[in-house]
């Protein structure tokens, strides 16, 4: 496999669609993710073959609207459900927690299945079949048991799950299969399951601590230590998820692809875990550099404001409401807005553009002669799913 896309072209769709989501409230990013998936997909090639996605931002955008349509009654009776039984806000929001949770399995599968039918490769589609509404039976089955467990279920959940969606999606006539199996990932990952049960445990005792009156005699100073002691287990946190996180996902994704089969085609990934390191600090370090620009500037800013405004800055502390000061609030919000998205384009660009390069120029593919003479199959799929996973903000990455 090789990927030919360039950087600077990938941050120059990320920066421009992020600039316009802020005039269209939001609405834009239809259009940027299509131009994101059709740059990604065109770019990446099996023996010099591109891929090819089909998807419009017009469908992307349908179905949000279709995703509104049917949250919007669900939103609108947990609404009256709260006014009326005010004092138990507590448990009347258990079921739109539940509801959202089942719709979440349930609009991840039927994603899937979108973009799986809208991805072409020598002119024939892939598709998925299977039923959304089982593949989310199938998976809160597993949480419950992951649950359970203390996460041990989990590599075997994964490999389940996977397998349900691979042999449910086909290349032409062409049946998908997952050849990965729970005790292989389990086997790669039980030190990082471990370590994960390490750091829980040391949290909670930190917070026993802070929180019960017994620990009160072992912090003498009890404010001074208590910020101490809150400052500790953030520095354990996340240290423990800079270094446990791309170590999970190096483990996860080499277990992933090796497992993917469609037919007799096999695939072995060559990714290295230093690759996932980089990309990572990469985020982290352009993130701290991001934020002190941003924070220099409004810092510049305010101090220059100050000098030349200063009859509005008056009337703004004073209450009153002219079309000067709401023109600084617009600049604020417009300011708090360019802050995320700017790091909404970091986050894309390194952790969606980067591991996608670096997964696609370390995987090869194996037999691809053997579905030469596979023949076209399959209808392009609903939109409802790919709206769920926007309209319920889990759609991560692209």
């Amino acid at each position: 496999m090789a990927f030919s896309g360039r950087g600077r072209d990938f941050l120059k769709l990320l920066i421009a669609g992020s600039l316009f989501q802020i005039p269209t409230f939001g609405f834009y990013r239809f259009w940027m993710i299509t131009k994101l998936r059709r740059h990604l997909w065109a770019n990446t090639q099996v023996e010099g073959e591109p891929f090819e996605y089909t998807g419009t931002a017009k469908e992307l955008l349908i179905g949000f609207l279709i995703a509104l349509a049917v949250l919007g009654p669900i939103y609108i009776a947990y609404f009256i459900l709260t006014f009326m039984a005010e004092e138990r806000y507590a448990f009347v929001s258990v079921p739109l927690i539940l509801v959202m949770y089942v719709l979440a399995h349930f609009g991840s599968y039927r994603a899937r299945k979108y973009r799986a039918s809208r991805t072409v490769f020598r002119g024939i589609r892939f598709w998925m079949k299977g039923s959304g509404w089982a593949y989310a039976g199938r998976a809160i089955l597993w949480d419950i048991a992951t649950l359970l467990t203390l996460g041990l279920a989990l590599p075997w959940a994964t490999a389940s799950l996977e397998r349900y969606r691979m042999r449910q999606t086909y290349f032409g006539s062409v049946r998908g299969d997952f050849a990965g199996t729970g005790w292989t990932l389990f086997k790669r990952g039980w030190r990082i399951w471990a370590l994960g049960l390490v750091v829980v445990a040391f949290e909670l005792a930190l917070t026993i601590l802070v929180s019960s009156p017994s620990g009160m005699m072992f912090l003498p100073h009890y404010s001074v230590s208590l910020v101490g002691v809150m400052i500790l287990g953030f520095l354990v946190i996340v240290v423990a998820g800079v270094v446990l996180l791309p170590l999970a996902m190096a483990i996860f994704t080499r277990w992933h692809i090796d497992g993917l089969r469609f037919g007799d085609v096999t695939i072995v990934s060559k990714l290295r875990l230093g690759t996932f390191y980089g990309l990572f600090f990469k985020l982290i370090f352009s993130s701290i550099g991001f934020a002190i620009a941003f924070f220099v500037l409004v810092g510049i800013a305010t101090v220059l404001a100050g000098i030349f405004l200063q009859d509005t800055l008056a009337a703004l502390k004073s209450g009153e409401i002219t079309v000067a000061t709401f023109g600084i609030g617009t600049l604020i919000v417009i300011a708090y807005l360019f802050f995320l998205l700017g790091f909404g384009v970091l986050q894309r660009y390194f952790l969606v553009r980067g591991l996608w390069a670096a997964v696609v120029m370390t995987t090869t593919v194996a037999n691809l002669r053997s579905i030469y003479a596979v023949v076209a199959a399959g209808q392009p799929a609903g939109l409802l799913g790919e709206g769920l996973a926007d309209a319920l903000d889990f759609n991560v990455g692209i």
